[in-house]
């Protein structure tokens, strides 16, 4: 396989046939940390995804399948006519940078954005992720705090890497609507930030919810991990801890219910 590239005769995408490709090789190794790190990019799959992405932000290329559906043929020929590249492929080459199992056949490989803690300030409700790890979480968590209006998601150490693929899925794309700041030593974060923000946390034998309406000032809700709760390090840092009243019986609420539900109190502010 040469990876020779020919354009088609519409001249509206860049047919590639080669697996060697470079641009193919970068967006296959785009499902694990490092090279997502290495090259500075993630993967964007779907056309309402894809489509969102592309009103505010530039793709460094976009991929299509030769089976692609018209909805996603449409988003790639309006990403074409903006003068992004469009690589079309096969079927069986989509199939081995796709994450899913019924792909819709386009892909945007995305410029990771870039926040540098140094330059970062806390402002309004935020949320602080302790030890999450599981992307269908991490990424429902970011889902949620796009829709509630949070500011931003910090995510501590030992936290799921919000761009890999099945987190972007679960985020629904909204990893690129909210800040995001990932290894982050949360107590040092806390500690740095402790005279202008509420630090509260979500805890089982916290206090009443309506605390986080009563806290003035940007607010940063802390949500552990389901196995653990709040690291100790962390807690000794918090403020105060609020719990969501449940019935009798019922264990507890997931890391992302909870998370949902807290910022919805939060943003229900009048």
């Amino acid at each position: 396989m040469t990876g020779t590239i020919y354009l088609k005769q519409s001249d509206m995408y860049l047919k590639i046939t080669g697996s060697s490709n470079n641009r193919l090789k970068i967006s296959r190794s785009l499902h694990s940390r490092s090279y997502i790190m290495k090259h500075e990019a993630f993967l964007m799959e779907g056309s309402r995804f894809v489509t969102d992405y592309l009103k505010n932000n530039e793709p460094k290329w976009i991929i299509l399948s030769a089976e692609a559906t018209p909805a996603s043929r449409a988003v790639a020929n309006n990403a074409s006519e903006a003068g992004f590249d469009v690589l079309e492929i096969t079927a069986k080459l989509f199939s081995e940078i796709s994450d899913t199992t019924h792909s819709q056949g386009i892909i945007a490989v995305c410029k990771l954005p870039e926040i540098k803690e140094s330059e970062f300030k806390p402002e309004g409700t935020f949320l602080l992720l302790d030890r999450i790890s599981d992307p269908g979480n991490t990424g429902t968590i970011i889902r949620s705090a796009a829709a509630f209006g949070c500011s931003s998601v910090i995510l501590g150490e030992g936290c799921c890497f919000p761009f890999l693929p099945k987190v972007n899925r679960a985020s629904a794309g909204s990893n690129v609507k909210v800040p995001l700041l990932y290894d982050i030593d949360l107590p040092s974060f806390m500690l740095q930030n402790s005279d202008n923000c509420t630090f509260i946390g979500a805890d089982a034998s916290g206090g009443p919810i309506e605390q986080i309406k009563a806290s003035t000032g940007s607010t940063g809700i802390v949500i552990g991990s389901e196995a653990h709760g709040i690291s100790e390090k962390v807690r000794d840092r918090l403020d105060a801890t609020v719990s969501i009243p449940m019935k009798e019986g019922v264990e507890s609420l997931n890391a992302a219910v909870s998370a949902s539900i807290l910022l919805y109190v939060a943003g229900s502010q009048n």
